[in-house]
């Protein structure tokens, strides 16, 4: 009896050890073994995400209507404040919605003062500019008579915020009409900004824009380098003095851009560097068409260098043809001379050649010449702007002359607000693709410095959203550049390869080895203890 109940205790100490083997294994172990393999992922935004890319931009503008018309009634004013709004209020739904805040009202004394002392729309610009300077997105809209402004024949935009619109009547609706159009094609660009959306976003429902796929996106940072190309240095000394041009010339546009984008500028000389394209010959002289100037591009741009940055890089390059290419000019569509002597390639920069006489029989060689490099800045500084998409002169619009403004007010805020809203869809189309990546494959590791950009990235997309619908049109970019960068920068992030070629089958693969001899005997030993027990329990039989 003594040796059954020994034997008994002994088979229950096996048992008890069996089962705390196997709680240790199957309790404690296998979750912590299942926590510690998983993938790290930070918990996303995702609902956020999916409520930005469904989000409708909305931007606001502020129209003011200054009148200095004489005969006109208050009722003529308030038709013309009704109809205006009816004209710019666009009740179209759609992705990218205007909304215009519009305000009519009587010159006052000292804006009257300034039209009568001033001999010049672009003195009058000035003056009201420096005596009661607007912000950045709102708009006057001056209204003088043609009688008293008989050159002004048509809407003209000066360098602030300010648009000269010339009434000759009193047809307030056919005066609202005309407003309406401008400021909405040429002041604000409507389709353009409806075009960047749509190309940011990737819509493939409408046709390539060539506007569009001439500009360059949006990047924090831009590279510009200028190549003077001298084939023929031994017969042509040709100097160009480039940084007293960029001093002058490209600085104040650098500047005015600085605090909104990096534009770095280099510049740099190449000699015995020919073109590879044969240019055709007719009363001798050399000329290009249009479908030769692709095959110009690809030998030069070989020999330019490239730059270590992250940056777009912009080239713009002087040629000066050498003997037996002079006189060479470029030729367009309609067989006529460029009178630039210029062309633009889309987002890459642009050529401009330059023709320089060869020397005499009897001249000492190297001949020295210099360019002029107004004219050189000129076409460069144009091709900047259009690679930028700065601006583009739409509708029947006349521009007051531009000194050394570079830029004028109402083209930054132009184009702040169509970057902007790129920079808004960008955010939105990279953080959805990243959310539908990380759906898709669940062993993509998200880290913490992941998770900050994407929750930095929604959070600046959300501030820009609502900044731009309330009109405050700087702070909206500023957010929007902050949300692009973070977006981006969470997508690109090298971390999310590390196991992207390591899926979960590997990971039972190279376990299962190691725990499945140990699995056995420990599930033999439960085994067996719950038939004991199993069997003890059973009453017995007399």
């Amino acid at each position: 009896m003594a040796d059954k109940e020994q034997e008994i205790a002994e088979k229950k100490t096996n048992v008890l050890a069996a089962v705390g083997v196997g709680f240790v294994c199957l309790v404690v172990g296998l979750p912590l073994w299942w926590k510690t393999t998983e993938v790290y992922r930070v918990s996303l935004p995702y609902s956020d995400i999916d409520a930005l890319a469904e989000t409708k931009i909305k931007y606001t503008v502020d129209v003011n209507v200054i009148n200095f018309l004489e005969k006109v009634s208050e009722a003529d004013i308030a038709a013309l404040s009704r109809h205006l709004f009816d004209k710019l209020e666009d009740r179209k739904s759609q992705e990218v919605k205007p909304h215009y805040r519009t305000f009519t009202r009587e010159a006052s004394s000292g804006e009257k003062q300034i039209l009568k002392s001033s001999s010049s729309l672009k003195d009058i610009d000035k003056q009201l500019a420096r005596e009661y300077p607007g912000k950045a997105n709102e708009y006057s809209v001056i209204l003088l008579p043609t009688s008293d402004y008989p050159d002004l024949k048509k809407p003209t935009l000066g360098l602030y915020r300010t648009l000269f619109m010339p009434a000759s009547s009193t047809d307030m609706e056919a005066l609202s009409r005309d407003i309406a159009e401008t400021v909405k094609t040429t002041l604000v660009r409507e389709a353009t900004i409806l075009k960047m959306f749509d190309t940011a976003r990737g819509a493939r429902d409408r046709k390539p824009d060539k506007e569009m796929l001439r500009s360059v996106r949006f990047h924090s940072g831009y590279d510009v380098t200028l190549t003077l190309v001298n084939p023929k240095p031994d017969i042509l000394d040709v100097n160009w003095d480039i940084e007293s041009a960029v001093n002058v010339y490209l600085d104040p546009f650098v500047k005015t851009m600085a605090n909104f984008t990096d534009i770095n500028i280099k510049s740099q000389v190449l000699f015995f560097t020919k073109l590879q394209t044969k240019p055709k010959k007719e009363n001798n002289e050399f000329f290009f068409t249009s479908k030769d100037l692709p095959h110009m591009i690809n030998p030069l741009e070989a020999k330019l260098g490239s730059p270590a940055s992250t940056n777009p890089e912009l080239n713009f390059l002087v040629y000066v043809p050498s003997k037996d290419q002079y006189p060479l000019y470029i030729k367009g569509d309609n067989g006529q001379k460029l009178a630039s002597n210029s062309f633009l390639s889309p987002q890459w920069g642009g050529i401009h050649i330059y023709n320089i006489a060869p020397p005499q029989a009897s001249a000492t060689l190297p001949v020295k010449s210099s360019l002029n490099m107004a004219q050189v800045m000129e076409v460069f500084l144009s091709q900047l702007r259009l690679l930028l998409n700065l601006h583009a002169q739409i509708g029947d619009v006349d521009f007051l002359p531009v000194d050394k403004e570079a830029v004028t007010e109402w083209e930054l805020d132009s184009w702040l607000r169509s970057r902007c809203v790129e920079n808004l869809a960008t955010s939105s189309a990279t953080l959805k693709s990243l959310a539908q990546l990380l759906g898709k494959i669940s062993n993509i590791v998200i880290n913490d410095d992941i998770g900050n950009e994407v929750h930095k990235a929604v959070a600046s997309m959300q501030e820009s959203l609502q900044l731009l619908s309330d009109g405050y049109l700087l702070e909206a970019y500023q957010h929007s550049k902050s949300a692009i960068q973070a977006s981006e920068k969470a997508f690109f992030d090298p971390s999310l390869l590390e196991l992207l070629y390591f899926p979960e089958d590997q990971k039972f693969a190279i376990y299962i080895p190691l725990f499945l001899p140990i699995s056995f005997p420990v599930l033999a030993s439960l085994w067996q203890s719950y038939k004991w027990y199993k069997g003890l329990s059973k009453p017995k039989q007399d």
